[in-house]
């Protein structure tokens, strides 16, 4: 990896930790900016045009949104709903609808990493924001968590491409991430962590081969192990047991109970999401394999196989205690 992106990297983990862990509003509100910024040239890699307007199109959204959340904070004192105005900010960060359309545009023309870091790292900022019951107003944040899983689920249906099936799937995951983070902060992190790593192979075998849909992957694939992998952790992401994302999903319904409407519409659109993607993984299954001689990819690909089959299936103890707790 080049020098300068691995800095860029690693200020993006330091200001991201330093945010969550810190317990200054304002300083938080720094680590943010810091984030936003260093987060800005991952968008820019190659350097081009087109990736010039995508960074404009991250940028905009993302400074009214800070403007926002700073506005909010200085008139805590003088505006009882101060927490409405931060909570419109940070899911406008975490690009949770109805403030969500910078989102899709951004994601249609981003690298592979800079894409897997916004629809993971990126988002644990805001959500952990969202957790201070100073800075967040629960029954917007409920609705627009209902809003997101409908139109993230529903906006899906028409993507025949895997990076468009994972913008949106990205968009209806977390709406059971900001549930989540209102919740029960462990289970918040329990959630993201199975995502992440859910997400994780499908964006490696994406760089293996440099292509951002099934189609271009599966012509250029060493034999079935980038085919078992795709499918896998999208059955997974699909909410189908007895994978990690089912298993995941569990204690937030359990918590949800008391909120029926919410969680009923969460359910719909889970079901409506996974016409979406069994039309990929139906693609993927149905599609011909060309064989290639690649010693390198094909290890790689069989690690990453073997890794996924072990941790999508070992996810349901975990769930268990955390039930439990």
């Amino acid at each position: 990896m080049n020098m300068k992106i691995s800095v860029f990297i690693i200020l993006l983990m330091f200001s991201t930790l330093l945010a969550i862990t810190s317990t200054n509003t304002m300083f938080t509100w720094m680590m943010m900016e810091l984030n936003m910024m260093v987060f800005t040239p991952l968008i820019c890699l190659l350097g081009s045009t087109n990736e010039a307007d995508t960074s404009i199109k991250y940028l905009v959204p993302q400074s009214l949104a800070s403007s926002l959340f700073l506005m909010s904070i200085i008139m805590t004192s003088y505006w009882p709903y101060s927490n409405v105005m931060a909570s419109i900010s940070l899911l406008m960060k975490a690009g949770s609808a109805p403030f969500h359309t910078w989102f899709p545009a951004v994601m249609y023309s981003i690298n592979l990493m800079a894409g897997f870091l916004m629809m993971t790292w990126q988002k644990l900022i805001p959500l952990f924001m969202i957790m201070n019951t100073q800075l967040s107003y629960p029954p917007l944040i409920l609705m627009s968590a209902a809003i997101t899983s409908l139109w993230g689920s529903v906006a899906g249906l028409n993507q025949t491409n895997m990076m468009s099936l994972l913008t949106f799937s990205s968009i209806a995951h977390l709406s059971w991430l900001i549930s989540a983070s209102i919740l029960n902060p462990n289970t918040f992190l329990f959630y993201f962590a199975i995502y992440t790593l859910t997400l994780l192979p499908i964006f490696l075998v994406m760089q293996i081969f440099n292509k951002k849909t099934h189609k271009a992957m599966l012509q250029s694939s060493v034999n079935i192990h980038p085919k078992m992998i795709l499918t896998l952790n999208l059955l997974s992401l699909a909410g189908m047991p007895p994978f990690a994302m089912f298993s995941a999903k569990i204690p937030i319904i359990i918590m949800m109970t008391k909120s029926l409407p919410i969680l009923a519409v969460m359910l719909i659109s889970t079901t409506i999401s996974l016409c979406f993607y069994m039309t990929i993984i139906f693609s993927i299954l149905l599609s011909t394999v060309y064989l290639m001689s690649d010693t390198i990819k094909n290890s790689m690909l069989k690690n990453s196989f073997a890794l996924s089959v072990m941790f999508q299936l070992s996810c349901l103890p975990l769930t268990l205690y955390f039930i439990s707790n």
